[in-house]
């Protein structure tokens, strides 16, 4: 950003505005946390972790310089949609299928959802997403009860249409997935980051 235009943001009606309600909103909630018994400097700190958090939420995040974040980076399907959903036609079809994904996971109650690909890089073309869904203790018994959802997750497992959608039945198994994609197809076979979204 240039200085003229950082004149000019500084000058924005809205700017100054959003400025202001930041300023009065960092002020009242550093008074509560010191009214709840924090020190003065502690509660400042409290105050300023979850704004570095909001601010990282909004932003994204933060790639390093082969385009792959950090090792694991825990988000909401909101924050999904904000960090990776734009761009072409291909990419909002990988932001479609992600989104049918959590869906499914949440009504069976999986218990962790990891996605990887490069739909989670900084490529603005991704050709592919992969995710794996850690399923419930019971999702057996939610086959058994005719869940729909239960069935139509088996059915994509079995058809392996689509084939990035991949099952752990178990926390072993889980981390054997994790491993599997927390590693890139380089020689090196280096770390590389993955997204877990929070149901």
């Amino acid at each position: 950003m240039s200085n003229f235009e950082g004149m000019e943001l500084r000058r924005n009606k809205r700017f100054l505005d959003l400025q202001a309600a930041f300023e009065g909103a960092f002020e009242s909630l550093s008074y509560k946390f010191h009214f709840d018994g924090l020190k003065l400097n502690e509660a400042i700190n409290q105050v300023a972790e979850r704004f570095d958090k909001l601010i990282q939420s909004a932003a994204g995040p933060v790639f390093d310089k082969e385009g792959y974040i950090p090792p694991i980076q825990a988000c909401t399907d909101a924050e999904v949609d904000r960090w990776f959903g734009f761009g072409d036609y291909r990419q909002m079809r990988l932001l479609g299928r992600v989104r049918m994904w959590i869906r499914l996971a949440r009504a069976v109650k999986a218990r962790r959802l990891l996605l990887d690909g490069s739909f989670v890089t900084v490529k603005v073309e991704p050709g592919d997403v992969d995710a794996v869904v850690l399923l419930p203790e019971d999702f057996r018994d939610q086959l058994n009860r005719d869940n729909p959802e239960a069935h139509e997750l088996v059915k994509m497992f079995l058809t392996r249409e689509p084939n990035e959608l991949f099952a752990a039945e178990d926390e072993e198994d889980w981390w054997g997935w994790f491993e599997f994609f927390s590693r890139t197809r380089e020689a090196s076979g280096r770390r590389k980051g993955l997204i877990e979204v929070i149901l």
